[in-house]
């Protein structure tokens, strides 16, 4: 019984942590869109959120999803450091996007 609760419980986390990741690149991605493309390519549409969104989806099919398995043992990264990226890169992402931005086209 303990190990169906906590399967469940591994399985909601992964599904929360899905669409974390999932909203704070689609955050991204609809800013830099409006900071750095607009300006530049001034006929291309808007983005709504949710087209960003789904501009993001599309990149990820195209990115190298590494498993792990061709890796060597000091390059891998603990559970912990990979959770702790997955939650923060994507700020720190928009943080340094935001000062381009602020600093080159304001």
């Amino acid at each position: 019984m303990e190990t169906i609760i906590a399967a469940i419980i591994f399985i909601v986390f992964i599904g929360i942590m899905f669409v974390y990741d999932a909203l704070t690149w689609g955050l991204v991605m609809y800013k830099f869109w409006g900071w750095f493309v607009l300006p530049v390519f001034t006929t291309l549409p808007v983005l709504t959120f949710v087209q960003a969104l789904g501009l993001m989806f599309v990149i990820g099919l195209f990115k190298n999803h590494i498993t792990g398995d061709n890796i060597k043992d000091e390059y891998k990264r603990n559970k912990w450091e990979s959770a702790l990226i997955l939650l923060i890169f994507p700020w720190i992402t928009l943080i340094f996007g935001w000062l381009a931005w602020k600093i080159w086209l304001q």
